[in-house]
């Protein structure tokens, strides 16, 4: 095994290299060349098994007094909040900035900053790029304090060329409901059952925003009882928002209404030749008044969509 007295500067470079990483090596020593950095990995490599632990540490120890003496550092200090700036990047722009980094350099920065915002980070990279980054946070206290200045001075001068945080909308099902909301209900219904198929995750997140005609049909009777049974409800409007309906789902609504508008429906027949475009324009306005129920806390799309009831 070699004391420190026997490593020859190279041994010393190699061993720095090698304790602080690849990623960090690279972005702190940047005018070696690079086939130069390979021989010293390799090196590096070569000194695992013949220097003991404790030198290594001597080694590094020197390396860092040395540096921390240098004129650029001398206004650093530990307690400073070198990574401060990270605090004011939304979560796009964290994203932007670190991902193309190694996973030493993001776990030292995503450890400064809180739970919630690196947890976001984590969830958009891949899991194997995940493990690497984990594994790497349980080894941050090996970085030395000058590799720690170099990599906040360095990510701080990249933050600068970001964007800035820009409000937009990346879709999901609130903006799909919106959208099926302005399609006829037939094609509405289309929509859906292929997504149903295709995409069930991305289906199950509209239902949450968006109601077929056939979803206010089935509801629940008590939910039902409720909603038809409101003096708002045109009955002319109804009548025709069901024409295209079967005569039993008719007859159910109908027994919703109170006594005197139940004598008083007229339900649609062939010979009133309802176009469809009428019939839609009927559904969209039962629909607006379901709607108008949800807003209030009258109603809600949960209730709605509720399994019906099954008498025991």
């Amino acid at each position: 095994m070699k004391t420190k007295e026997e490593l020859t500067g190279y041994d010393k470079v190699a061993i720095i290299f090698d304790i602080l990483g690849d990623s960090l090596s690279i972005n702190m020593f940047k005018d070696i060349p690079e086939a130069e950095f390979y021989k010293i990995r390799d090196h590096a490599k070569t000194l695992k098994n013949t220097v003991p632990t404790a030198v290594k540490k001597e080694v590094l120890e020197d390396y860092y007094f040395k540096m921390l003496s240098n004129e650029k550092y001398k206004d650093q200090s530990s307690s400073e909040k070198m990574f401060e700036f990270l605090e004011a990047l939304d979560d796009e722009q964290l994203f932007v900035l670190l991902s193309p980094e190694k996973p030493r350099v993001i776990a030292l920065a995503l450890e400064q900053i809180d739970n919630e915002k690196r947890m976001t980070f984590l969830a958009k990279v891949d899991v194997e790029k995940q493990n690497k980054i984990v594994l790497q946070t349980g080894d941050l206290k090996d970085i030395p304090l000058e590799a720690i200045i170099h990599t906040a001075k360095e990510l701080k001068k990249k933050s600068a060329f970001l964007p800035g945080p820009v409000e937009f909308s990346r879709g999901g099902g609130k903006s799909v409901s919106e959208m099926l909301g302005k399609m006829p209900e037939d094609d509405a219904k289309k929509y859906l059952d292929q997504m149903k198929l295709d995409n069930p995750g991305l289906f199950s997140d509209v239902k949450k925003y968006f109601l077929l005609f056939d979803d206010i049909i089935a509801m629940p009777d008590r939910i039902a009882a409720t909603f038809w049974g409101d003096p708002e409800i045109d009955l002319e409007i109804m009548a025709t928002a069901l024409a295209d309906s079967e005569t039993e789902a008719v007859e159910k609504l109908q027994g919703y209404l109170p006594g005197k508008k139940q004598a008083m429906f007229t339900p649609k027949t062939a010979e009133d030749n309802v176009s469809k475009r009428e019939i839609d324009e009927a559904k969209g306005e039962i629909k607006d008044q379901l709607q108008k129920k949800f807003d209030s806390g009258d109603l809600n799309i949960e209730d709605v969509l509720a399994a019906p009831e099954v008498e025991v």
